[in-house]
């Protein structure tokens, strides 16, 4: 650096001064200057060279897989159930995009890449609920591999007592792998049959779905998880 300081120096008047009227002290301002400089370019690179595995360790900290929850639900029960599953799935370091009804989501194919977790409901002798129906029509209208660069999992909510038992969450299951979205894994069941009603299904499914779904393992804690299902009195 030592030429280019001295270039500088000697475009500054009151250097160009000192150079004529005391040399020796002109050369020692420019050799402390100097070294300053040289001293402080070398500590820039160090601290460059340290942050690299940091930012690197950083990036790979920062990678979450990302979910959108949507829900069909008729009496609020499906969507609970998503915001439940939004809301542990963030606690284990999910990012979530959207935790929203179905029909909010009928533009699917133009956005980018993530994984859809359903969770719908059958209402009536096996009809769509009335948040997802605008979803159905838009999933019709879908060509196949409109959807291909999604990958998503469907948790249905029935009563086993109906003829056509979680025929909604069926469609949606079917519907989604025909658009080109690759299915991770078996469509969950909850059946409000079950002694503990759709908690049984939900928390057979649950570990197998977030293991599917690329969530990393739950690390360990002093803290008690969240449990599995709500005790009323």
């Amino acid at each position: 650096t030592n030429g280019k300081v001295l270039d500088f120096l000697r475009n500054q008047n009151r250097y160009s001064q000192l150079e004529r009227s005391n040399p020796e002290d002109a050369k020692r301002l420019t050799a402390d200057l100097d070294a300053h400089l040289s001293e402080r370019m070398e500590l820039m690179r160090r601290r460059a060279a340290d942050a690299g595995p940091t930012a690197v360790k950083e990036l790979i900290d920062g990678l979450k897989t990302e979910l959108l929850v949507v829900y069909g639900s008729e009496t609020g029960t499906a969507e609970a159930v998503a915001r439940r599953f939004a809301k542990y799935a963030k606690q284990r370091g999910c990012a979530i995009r959207a935790c929203t009804e179905m029909n909010d989501v009928c533009d699917l194919p133009s956005q980018s890449a993530v994984a859809v977790v359903a969770f719908v409901a059958t209402c009536g002798d096996g009809e769509i609920p009335g948040g997802a129906l605008q979803f159905r029509d838009a999933l019709n209208n879908f060509k196949a591999g409109d959807l291909s660069k999604h990958t998503f999992a469907v948790f249905a909510l029935g009563d086993r007592g109906y003829a056509k038992f979680c025929e909604a969450g069926k469609f949606f299951d079917k519907k989604l792998e025909a658009c080109g979205a690759k299915r991770v894994g078996a469509m969950g069941i909850g059946d409000a049959c079950d002694e503990d009603g759709w908690e049984t299904g939900y928390t057979a499914w649950l570990p197998n779905a977030l293991s599917a779904l690329g969530v990393a393992a739950e690390e360990e804690s002093s803290t008690p998880p969240e449990p599995p299902f709500r005790v009323q009195e």
